[in-house]
């Protein structure tokens, strides 16, 4: 009888640890309280935390940040539109891909703590300086077909071991959904939307160049 009140408690500490649901193209999930999505021209084309165990295309599809000063924690939610499945190929490849992205693409020397496959997806851990600041680093990737996702956080030591119960709490509700068959990716749509516009105010702009021409000729 005692213990209800107790498991109750859990329940409800526990949902208060997760902010509401994201969802965005490819995948869903309930970000760590107090996450809150950040300006994405921020972090666009600097390629940081762009890891996939495949080393393959892929795009920023989230940025999440917890404050805005020095001390604050980031979260980075990439898409790439190739299966993933869970193994030992694919930790040991995402454990390449983390340590060369680091090491020299960013030119920030990256110490790996560990690579491990844990509850359905596989992550590295490790560990980078910025000036004299220590962060963690953990690269995870969930397992798709057809596509996949890959998470890079980003938090100051001081504050891990209070927040790392929190991503893994939060990376257990991600969930991939499958591409559609015969249904494009929305960038590629909103890509293909942007031609057919593009295309259209070009042929109305050759129309009227000809009728003024036209115009023209007939007036003389």
């Amino acid at each position: 009888m005692h213990s209800m009140p107790l498991v109750l408690l859990f329940i409800l500490s526990a949902s208060d640890s997760l902010g509401p649901t994201l969802r965005q193209e490819g995948f869903v999930i309930r970000p760590p309280a107090n996450f809150r999505m950040a300006r994405m021209d921020l972090f666009h084309g600097t390629q940081v935390g762009g890891v996939t165990p495949g080393g393959g295309p892929r795009y920023l599809s989230a940025a999440l940040v917890d404050g805005d000063g020095e001390d604050a924690a980031s979260l980075l939610l990439f898409v790439a539109d190739t299966s993933l499945a869970l193994g030992p190929s694919s930790r040991d490849s995402l454990s390449t891909q983390v340590v060369r992205h680091f090491n020299e693409e960013l030119r920030q020397p990256f110490a790996m703590e560990r690579a491990e496959i844990i509850d359905g997806r596989v992550q590295v851990l490790g560990s980078i300086r910025e000036g004299s600041q220590l962060r963690r680093i953990l690269v995870v990737a969930w397992p798709g077909e057809g596509r996949h996702v890959v998470a890079t956080a980003s938090v100051p030591s001081g504050r891990w071991d209070a927040l790392a119960p929190r991503l893994a709490e939060s990376f257990a509700t991600l969930r991939v959904e499958p591409l559609v068959a015969g249904r494009l990716p929305q960038r590629y749509l909103w890509a293909f939307l942007a031609l057919i516009a593009a295309m259209f105010f070009i042929s109305v702009g050759l129309w009227r160049r000809r009728q003024s021409r036209r115009d023209n000729v007939d007036g003389r």
